[in-house]
């Protein structure tokens, strides 16, 4: 499992409607929404999150010419391959974008790999897989 990790959002509503969603098909839940921004983690487990998502401060990013947001890579894993798919069903029911479909990937070493890819609703690449 992801120790922890950040991630900016240019809509926030969006962001936690869809990492709700996908979060649940992995054990976790939106463990602290504020209005700035939200943790993802296990219930069970509040002060240990796996995942802090932030509101991007546009005006900030503008004065330093930088992008609102950067595109993240995030991978979390999960117990099978069914998680795997209900997780890719909750993205694409929840708007994400089809980065890699549920499927057996190529891997060096001795364990076998079953992974999808998703684009959050702010392009981030989220990586939910199985090694078995």
């Amino acid at each position: 499992m992801l120790q922890q990790s950040h991630i900016m959002a240019r809509d926030l509503e969006a962001a936690r409607k869809f990492y709700s969603a996908t979060a649940r098909t992995l054990g976790l839940a939106l463990i602290d929404v504020r209005e700035d921004g939200f943790l993802v983690g296990r219930p069970s487990d509040a002060s240990n999150p796996v995942l802090q998502v932030k509101a991007a401060c546009a005006e900030a990013r503008a004065a330093a010419e930088q992008p609102e947001t950067q595109p993240a890579y995030v991978a979390i894993e999960a117990p099978d391959d069914f998680t795997v798919r209900a997780f890719y069903r909750g993205a694409m029911e929840l708007g994400g974008g089809q980065l890699g479909y549920p499927a057996p990937q190529p891997t060096q070493g001795r364990y076998s790999y079953y992974a999808a890819k998703v684009a959050d609703p702010d392009g981030n690449c989220i990586e939910c897989g199985w090694r078995h």
